[in-house]
C-alpha cells in the first residue's frame, strides 16, 4: 500500500517514506523495503550505466536480511560502471568489442549473482539488470559493426609510454631479464640507473613491467614531470608514501603521510619492515629523474634528498630504487649523482632489435588481457601484410628507434584505412615516410635539432642535406655528443645519418 501511495504522489510519497523511516520505528522497515524498491526501479531507467552508481548510492544499509547485503549490491554493481567507463574512454573499434563483451558479461553474472539474496532485492535488481543487458547489448553490437567495418584495426601508437592493453606493444625481454636477475639479488638491489635516449620506450618499460616480473615484486612508478613531485619537497616525500601505498594496500603505517626527509625515510623502514615479513619487494622507479636535478639547482629540492636516497638504498635492502632518463647520470651538473648513487647498477635500454620490431608489427597486442590466449579475434597482422620485405624496411628506415617504428606503422595503417587499400605497395611506402616526417615533426627535431647544445653541432648535421657522407667531425665533444645522441653510423671512415628516417626529415623539413 505504501508503495502505491508513493507511485501514485511522487515525491510527496518520498518524502512520508522518509518521514516513516525517521519517527515511526513500527513502519520503519516497510519504509526502507519501499524505498529500496523505489532505487532499484530508478537504477532500471538509466540510460548509461556509469550513472547506476549515483543512483545505488541511496541504498539503505542494516545489519540483517536484505538490508546487510545492499553494500554488497553497490559492490557489484560498482564493477559494471567500472567496465562502462572503460568502454566509454575507448575511441578504437577495435578495442571497443571485448569491453563491450566483457560489460555484458559482468551484468550476465550479477544477474546469476542477485539470486542467492533475499528480497526486495532479487526480484527489483533481476528486472533491472534485464534492462542494464539491454543497453550492454546494444553496445557490444553496435562495437561489433564498427569492428566488422574498419578496413585494418589501428592499434600502433607514436606517443606517450604505450598501454599494452590497448596498443602495440613488445617486451624488451633483454633489459627485463637484466632488471629481474638484479632486483632480485639476495642482499639486495643497490639501486638501479635506467638509461636510454629520447624516445626509446623506458617510460613504456617502466609502466609494463607487471606479469614479466616475478609476482611478489611490487612496482611503484613516479614521473617527476606530475605537478605533485616537483612543486616543493613537502609534496615529492608526500606524493612517494601515496603511489607506494596505492600499490601495497597491505602496508599500514603507523604514521601519517610523510613531509619531509625524516618522515619518509621513517616511512620506507615501516615498509621494509613488512616488505620482509610479506616476503615481498618494490621497485621504486623515479621517472625523467632529471627534473630532480633541475629542482636542486633551482633550491626547490636540498642535496640532502640524495643523501637519503643513499641511505635508503643501503638500509632498505627490500626496497630497490630506479631512476630513469634520457641523460647519463655523468650529464647531470646540479649535484653530483655519481657520488651518491656510487653502487647503482645502469641498465641501457636499446633499439629494437629486428625480431622485436617484427613481433610488435605482426603481434601487436599479444600482450593485452582483452582476449583470450587464442581467441582468433586478437588482431594480428601477417608478415605479408607490409608487404614484400616492409617489415625490415620500416625497422631500417627507423634504424630500430621504438618510436620512429611505431610512427612509420600508424602512419601506413592510416593511409590504408583512408584509401580502403589492402596492400602496401613500394608506392604506398614511399608516401607513408613522406607523411610521417609531417606528423612526426615534433620529435624529429627534437631528436636532431634541439638537442644540439654545442657550437657547431646543428652545422655538422646540416651538411648531410647535401651530402650522404662527411669525414667525423674534428671537435671531440661534438664526436662524443653524436655518438652518444646515436645519431650517426661509420663507414669506411666516413660518417652518415643512422637513420633515414631523420635524413629525409633533414633534407625535406629540417
Amino acid at each position: 500500500m505504501l508503495l502505491a501511495y508513493t507511485e501514485k504522489f511522487g515525491m510527496v510519497g518520498k518524502q512520508e517514506i522518509e518521514h516513516l523511516i525517521a519517527d515511526y520505528p513500527s513502519q520503519r522497515r516497510e519504509a526502507l523495503k519501499v524505498k529500496t524498491i523505489l532505487i532499484a526501479r530508478e537504477s532500471a531507467e538509466v540510460t548509461d550505466l556509469i550513472h547506476l552508481n549515483k543512483v545505488l548510492t541511496k541504498l539503505p544499509e542494516g545489519d540483517k536480511g536484505f538490508l546487510g547485503q545492499t553494500r554488497r549490491v553497490r559492490e557489484n554493481v560498482e564493477e559494471i560502471c567500472r567496465q562502462q567507463i572503460r568502454l566509454n574512454t575507448i575511441s578504437r573499434a577495435v578495442l571497443r568489442e571485448p569491453i563491450a563483451q566483457l560489460l555484458y558479461t559482468e551484468i550476465e553474472n550479477f544477474c546469476h549473482r542477485i539470486g542467492g539474496f533475499h528480497e526486495p532485492l532479487v526480484s527489483e535488481f533481476r528486472k533491472a539488470a534485464e534492462n542494464w543487458l539491454k543497453i550492454a547489448q546494444r553496445q557490444l553490437e553496435q562495437a561489433r559493426a564498427v569492428t566488422t567495418k574498419e578496413p585494418t584495426p589501428q592499434v600502433f601508437r607514436a606517443g606517450d609510454p604505450v598501454n599494452r592493453e590497448q596498443e602495440a606493444f613488445v617486451p624488451r625481454y633483454a633489459v627485463m631479464g637484466e632488471l629481474e636477475k638484479q632486483i632480485m639479488l639476495a642482499t639486495g638491489c643497490p639501486g638501479l640507473v635506467v638509461y636510454a635516449r629520447r624516445r626509446m620506450g623506458k617510460s613504456t618499460l617502466l609502466r609494463n613491467l607487471n606479469g614479466f616480473i616475478p609476482g611478489s615484486v611490487l612496482p611503484v612508478f613516479n614521473s617527476m614531470q606530475e605537478p605533485q613531485l616537483f612543486i616543493s619537497l613537502k609534496n615529492w616525500a608526500g606524493a612517494i608514501a601515496q603511489n607506494l601505498g596505492k600499490q601495497v594496500p597491505g602496508f599500514r603505517p603507523s604514521a601519517q603521510t610523510p613531509q619531509d626527509l625524516p618522515g619518509l625515510f621513517n616511512y620506507l623502514s615501516e615498509c621494509n619492515t613488512w616488505l620482509e615479513k610479506e616476503e615481498k619487494r618494490i621497485l621504486l622507479e623515479i621517472d625523467e629523474y632529471e627534473n630532480i636535478d633541475l629542482k636542486i639547482g633551482e633550491k626547490v629540492f636540498p642535496q640532502d634528498l640524495l643523501a637519503t636516497i643513499r641511505e635508503s638504498i643501503q638500509s632498505h635492502r627490500r626496497i630497490t630504487w630506479i631512476f630513469a632518463g634520457s641523460h647519463e647520470i655523468s650529464e647531470l651538473k646540479n649535484a653530483p649523482w655519481t657520488s651518491y648513487l656510487v653502487s647503482a647498477r645502469t641498465l641501457e635500454v636499446p633499439m629494437f632489435t629486428p625480431g622485436e620490431t617484427r613481433l610488435l608489427l605482426t603481434e601487436p597486442l599479444k600482450y593485452s588481457t582483452l582476449w583470450e590466449k587464442d581467441d582468433p579475434r586478437r588482431p594480428r597482422f601477417a608478415a605479408e601484410f607490409w608487404g614484400d620485405g616492409g617489415i625490415e624496411r620500416i625497422h631500417n628506415e627507423a634504424g630500430g628507434w621504438p618510436h620512429l617504428v611505431q610512427l612509420i606503422a600508424e602512419t601506413i595503417v592510416d593511409l590504408m584505412n583512408d584509401e580502403d587499400t589492402r596492400e602496401v605497395n613500394a608506392e604506398l611506402m614511399e608516401r607513408a615516410l613522406d607523411k610521417a616526417i609531417i606528423s612526426g615533426h615534433n620529435v624529429l627535431y627534437e631528436l636532431v635539432r634541439r638537442e644540439c647544445a654545442l657550437p657547431g653541432e646543428w652545422e655538422y648535421l646540416s651538411a648531410f642535406r647535401k651530402s650522404e657522407f662527411q669525414p667525423p667531425p674534428g671537435d671531440k665533444a661534438i664526436y662524443r655528443s653524436l655518438r652518444r645522441r646515436l645519431l650517426v653510423a661509420e663507414e669506411n671512415g666516413r660518417w652518415r645519418l643512422r637513420v633515414p628516417l631523420m635524413l629525409r626529415w633533414l633534407r625535406q623539413r629540417g
